[in-house]
């Protein structure tokens, strides 16, 4: 048979995914291959634009030098000027600003219907892209990421429709505009929040939205309603909530099965209400993870009742992520039993009696448990040896210490 040329023959579809693996300028040296491939690149649907790009368009260039971006700048618009085909995918991430130049390409992103926009400016600049009237046309938009932006939205923007997931980091936006912009997306079903958005008074209205990463936004007040939503990141400082009660957030999320409670939010509940916290069940909850101090009685009470509304736990991982303060030991009655729980984390750095206590408290607790896994930061033989001692209510329990050390009886 004679010899085949399966590179110069594969089919469009086959060379754009080939494409979209490489950096644009790798792309663009396709063009060398053969005939079929020269002009290969020119319709390459994903396009990403960030020091990746910027280190191999040229070697000495630094995404923190305004030079560098200038050669991106040039480079980008004489590649949308010759590209044919669609963009699914447009990116400029973690490079000094190119506001006007952005400005620019967005007629011509409107033309080709792109799909994900990703706008990042470089981290050490207090620069910030104003978002120009023009992008509210990318209504075939479906993932939107903005971060270090300044948003003002138009009164007649009636919605992204196919829009399915938003992340907004660091962006200076209207409380009015915020909530407006979550409840005219109606297939949004994953939203993150992250920055400081002082006195900001925002409901997410999302009747489809399953994904919500919320953290350290200094709100006035937040109002939920999300019925389907299923995983929730809620990551706070106690000074920063001020009216607005992340218990009252819990309350209305039943159908949680992820819950992430990091940073300090088990110390804000601990400090901002009695003893009575939750007024529902989180029957579906499956994983839990939470910071805490172990040796904190008030923090201890905040997990307890975590524990009771959560009967059907599958994972919990607990952490000590923040500097722990020298409070009493705590105490762990044995009223609970996990009857689902299967495999427990554990991460600390200190203070091995409270922790001890509280290990003690779930190896007692869990008749199905399969695995815990300890990552001491400390190492101690002798608190090792008590952990191994200890009584547990599963025989299939193993106990492992980082990095996936079995222990023995």
């Amino acid at each position: 048979m004679p010899e085949l040329d399966r590179i110069s023959d594969l089919p469009r579809d086959i060379k754009d995914n080939i494409l979209v693996r490489l950096s644009v300028k790798e792309a663009v040296r396709t063009c060398c291959l053969s005939s079929n491939w020269r002009l290969a690149w020119s319709s390459i649907p994903e396009l990403v634009y960030d020091k990746n790009f910027i280190s191999k368009l040229d070697a000495s260039a630094d995404e923190s030098n305004i030079e560098s971006t200038k050669k991106m700048v040039k480079f980008v618009d004489k590649f949308l000027s010759l590209h044919d085909g669609s963009i699914r995918k447009f990116v400029i991430a973690d490079v000094k600003p190119c506001s006007e130049s952005l400005n620019g390409w967005m007629a011509l992103l409107f033309r080709k219907r792109v799909e994900k926009f990703k706008i990042t400016y470089y981290h050490f600049d207090f620069s910030r892209w104003k978002v120009p009237p023009t992008f509210w046309n990318l209504l075939c938009l479906r993932e939107l990421v903005l971060e270090n932006c300044i948003i003002e939205m138009p009164g007649s923007f009636e919605g992204f429709k196919h829009l399915r997931s938003l992340h907004l980091r660091f962006i200076e936006i209207s409380g009015v505009d915020l909530t407006k912009l979550i409840a005219t997306c109606l297939l949004l079903e994953n939203l993150v929040l992250v920055g400081y958005m002082h006195g900001l008074d925002v409901k997410v209205d999302a009747p489809m939205l399953k994904q919500l990463y919320l953290t350290c936004m200094d709100f006035h007040h937040v109002c939920l309603r999300t019925p389907l939503l299923v995983k929730a990141v809620l990551r706070v400082e106690p000074n920063l909530w001020r009216q607005s009660d992340l218990i009252d957030l819990l309350n209305c999320l039943p159908n949680l099965e992820m819950l992430d409670l990091r940073w300090q939010s088990i110390r804000y509940l601990a400090y901002t209400r009695g003893l009575e916290y939750f007024s529902i069940n989180f029957y579906h909850l499956k994983k839990l993870h939470m910071d805490m101090n172990f040796a904190c009685k008030r923090e201890a009470a905040v997990v307890r009742q975590l524990f009771h509304h959560a009967p059907n736990l599958q994972e919990l991982t607990v952490s000590q992520g923040y500097r722990a303060s020298a409070y009493e030991t705590e105490e762990w009655a044995q009223y609970t039993v996990f009857k689902h729980l299967k495999i427990v984390k554990i991460n600390y750095f200190k203070n091995h009696k409270s922790v001890l206590l509280f290990v003690a408290f779930l190896l007692a607790s869990t008749p199905v448990l399969e695995e815990l896994h300890f990552d001491c930061q400390v190492k101690d033989p002798e608190f090792l040896e008590k952990l191994v001692q200890l009584k547990r209510a599963s025989k299939k329990a193993q106990i492992f210490n980082f990095p996936n050390k079995l222990l023995n009886m």
